[in-house]
C-alpha cells in the first residue's frame, strides 16, 4: 500500500510516499513563499522521484494543531487528491506524528507546537500514543511541569529555541533530525491509523486548531466595540 503523506503545520513543509513502512520518496521545504506557492510542486517531486503517481491508495494529512493557513492549505490539497484519485483520507493529529519519531516505552515525548504569545500546543506522549488531551501552555511552564513527570522526558517541536529556563534534570531537547513534524512520518502514522480501521471522511475532514486564531478574536472584539457605540 502506498501513502501519500502532506505535512503544513509549520514553515517547513514536507511531503512524503510511504510503501509498506518504507519510505520512498521525502521532500522538506523551509521558504519564505506560503506552502500556496510551494506544495503542488512539492507534490510532483515526490510523485515522480517514487515512481508512485496514480498508484497511491491513501492520503494521509496534518491536521494540526499549527498553524491556521497552512494547515488549510495542506487540508485542501489533500481533499483535492483524495476525491480526484477517489482514495482514502486519514486525518493525522501533528503532535502525533511528531511522538511518530519515539516508538517506544522507554521515554515520555512532549511535542510543543507554537501558539504564539509565549506558549505551546503540547500533548504527552509514550510509544506514540496519547497520554493527555491536547493544552495550550506558557512554554516555560511546560518545561517545568515535565520535570515532574517520572522517568526520562523528550521534548519536541518548533518552539524549543524559546525556551528561557533551565532544563530539569529527566529532561531533554530531542535531536534536530526527530523534534519537528515531517510528512514521512505523517504518512507512516496514518498507516498506522488506516490499520486500526480509522478512515475520515472526505467531506467533514477538518483542521484541529484547538483554539480560535487571532484574526477571529480580533474581530470579535472589534463587533463588539462596534455595538457598544
Amino acid at each position: 500500500m502506498k501513502i501519500l503523506g502532506i505535512e503544513t503545520s509549520t514553515r517547513a513543509a514536507s511531503v512524503a510516499v510511504i510503501s509498506d513502512g518504507k519510505i520512498l520518496s521525502e521532500v522538506i521545504q523551509e521558504s519564505r513563499s506560503p506552502h500556496s506557492e510551494t506544495l503542488q510542486i512539492q507534490i510532483e517531486e515526490v510523485l515522480k522521484n517514487s515512481v508512485a503517481e496514480e498508484k497511491i491508495d491513501a492520503v494521509a494529512v496534518s491536521i494540526g494543531p499549527g498553524s491556521f493557513t497552512g494547515l488549510r492549505i495542506g487540508l485542501a490539497a489533500a481533499k483535492i487528491l483524495a476525491y480526484a484519485w477517489k482514495i482514502k483520507i486519514i486525518g493525522v493529529p501533528t503532535l502525533q506524528a511528531i511522538a511518530f519519531n519515539f516508538p517506544t516505552d522507554s521515554v515520555t515525548v512532549l511535542p510543543l507546537i507554537d501558539a504564539q504569545k509565549n506558549r505551546a500546543y503540547v500533548q504527552q506522549f509514550k510509544n506514540f500514543l496519547p497520554q493527555t488531551e491536547i493544552e495550550v501552555q506558557a512554554i516555560d511552564e511546560i518545561v517545568t511541569s515535565a520535570g515532574k513527570i517520572d522517568g526520562e522526558i523528550f521534548l519536541c517541536g518548533d518552539v524549543l529555541h524559546k525556551i528561557k529556563v533551565e532544563l530539569p534534570a529527566n529532561v531533554k531537547i530531542a535531536p534536530s533530525n526527530l523534534k519537528m513534524p515531517r510528512a514521512a512520518n505523517v504518512a507512516l502514522c496514518g498507516k498506522f491509523l488506516l490499520d486500526a480501521g480509522q478512515v475520515d471522511n472526505l467531506m467533514n475532514l477538518e483542521p484541529l486548531y484547538v483554539r480560535r486564531s487571532e484574526a477571529e478574536v480580533l474581530w470579535e472584539k472589534r463587533q463588539q466595540l462596534l455595538s457598544e457605540k
